[in-house]
């Protein structure tokens, strides 16, 4: 049996190494399923945007199947610098297109957080989609201690 203090100290690992993720789905009069995910997770105080998207371009293509990466740029969300992958692969032969925005924000305790934000359509990713993605991602406002 653990101790308190061994319970306490796997807790505040776990509060340290924030890998909260929220899912919201929308699918609309049978246009194909929009899903908008949100993730967070830790980061070393020097990663940059640039470089954390390098690494996460990296992994997709280890991960997924037939990935294709069709546009990259930096962006800013609510005055942060960003990245956004636009890419496609393939789950059960059925071609899934995702748009990914990853942040990278300070974080007093922690170092800093990276924020990734991803829109998922099967099949296309329609204007309509796109329109979502790009209000969802413009709505974006962080707090900011004073």
């Amino acid at each position: 049996m653990s101790s308190c203090f061994e319970r306490y100290d796997c807790i505040a690992r776990h509060i340290k190494k924030d890998r909260a993720m929220n899912l919201l789905t929308h699918s609309n009069n049978g246009d194909s399923e929009f899903t908008f995910v949100v993730s967070r997770s830790s980061a070393q105080s020097d990663d940059k945007v640039h470089t954390v998207a390098a690494k996460k371009i990296r992994d997709l293509e280890i991960t997924l199947t037939d990935f294709y990466l069709e546009s990259s740029e930096m962006l800013e969300v609510d005055g942060y610098p960003a990245v956004e992958l636009f890419y496609q692969f393939k789950n059960d032969n059925r071609v899934i297109y995702q748009r990914q925005t990853l942040i990278l924000l300070d974080d007093a305790v922690f170092g800093k957080k990276m924020v990734s934000y991803v829109g998922t359509c099967p099949g296309e990713f329609s204007e309509n989609h796109q329109r979502q993605y790009q209000e969802i991602i413009q709505s974006i406002k962080f707090h900011r201690a004073k």
